[in-house]
């Protein structure tokens, strides 16, 4: 629905991915514009999330070429969206994709998550982009609240037993709820840290 709704801009969006990811590799080499259009659907997935739709602003670490802010960015322009990754050229692909989109609720910042500032109000969000356990040791010490990650169902459960601050995580497996195989063996994983009272 939401990909329908917005169905021109997110085509446009897809047609500069390929463009650059010929170039710079955001995504993986010699992806055809049909499974391009898959990695920005399944993007999509994290606006079905209460913490996304709760969420003024969002943060997506190892963004690579704009997925899932990019996306996320066109079917909500009141938040405000930042994408950032440790690979200067992937951010500079981002900024020019940004600009050719008009999109105006979007800003970039390149390098390791640990140098993004944090207020304590931003939704991270993340495709594939890290391990659990690694990105809750990044993150230590940032008063950061909520996580929406996109992953591969099967590597959840071991990275979460290596985490040892209590947190809320709830697992929600994409497969068969999304009927089509492409989404079989990912999950989207929402991580809220606990209250004093939990």
């Amino acid at each position: 629905m939401l990909y329908e709704e917005n169905k021109e801009k997110i085509g446009e969006y897809i047609n500069r991915l390929v463009w650059w990811n010929k170039k710079i590799n955001l995504v993986s080499r010699d992806v055809s514009r049909e499974t391009m259009a898959k990695h920005v659907e399944h993007s999509l997935v994290v606006s079905q999330s209460a913490l996304f739709i709760k969420a003024r602003k969002v943060l997506d670490s190892g963004t690579g070429g704009g997925l899932p802010g990019i996306p996320l960015a066109i079917i909500s322009p009141e938040k405000e969206v930042l994408l950032n990754d440790v690979v200067t050229k992937k951010i500079m692909a981002c900024k020019s994709m940004i600009r050719d989109l008009g999109l105006t609720n979007v800003a970039v910042k390149s390098g390791s998550i640990e140098g993004v500032g944090f207020n304590g109000d931003e939704l991270l969000v993340s495709k594939h982009a890290f391990k659990i356990d690694g990105l809750i040791s990044l993150l230590e010490g940032k008063p950061w609240k909520k996580i929406v990650l996109l992953k591969g169902g099967e590597e959840v459960g071991a990275e979460i037993e290596k985490i040892e601050e209590p947190l809320n995580i709830e697992i929600i497996d994409l497969y068969p709820g999304f009927d089509d195989s492409f989404y079989r063996g990912k999950a989207m994983v929402e991580i809220s840290k606990r209250s004093n009272y939990e």
